[in-house]
C-alpha cells in the first residue's frame, strides 16, 4: 500500500488549485473519500468552470480527468503518479 493516507492526499487536491498556473481552476474540487486506486471527489460547477454555451468546458472536464485519475494512482501500492496519453472526452 502507498505510504499517503487520506488527510495527505486531500493536502495534495487542495494544494493543485492553490498554485498560480492552470492548475488553480482545481481550486474548488475537494476530495470526499478514497480507498486503494479509487479516489471520490466532488466539485460544484460554478461559471469559471462553463463554457459559453453555460455547460462544463470540455477543457475543464478533461483536466478533472487527468488530475484526479493521478491522484488516485497515487494511492496505489506503486504510489506513483501516471500520464495521460490518450484521452477522449464527450
Amino acid at each position: 500500500m502507498s505510504t499517503l493516507c487520506v488527510s495527505t492526499l486531500r493536502a495534495m487536491v487542495k494544494a493543485l488549485g492553490e498554485g498560480p498556473g492552470f492548475d488553480r481552476v482545481m481550486s474548488k474540487v475537494q476530495l470526499v473519500s478514497a480507498s486503494p486506486g479509487k479516489i471520490v471527489c466532488e466539485l460544484k460547477v460554478d461559471e469559471e468552470h462553463t463554457n459559453q454555451g453555460g455547460t462544463m468546458h470540455g477543457g475543464f472536464t478533461a483536466t478533472l480527468v487527468d488530475t484526479v485519475s493521478t491522484v488516485a494512482l497515487m494511492y496505489t501500492e506503486r504510489g506513483v503518479p501516471g500520464v495521460s496519453v490518450d484521452m477522449n472526452i464527450t
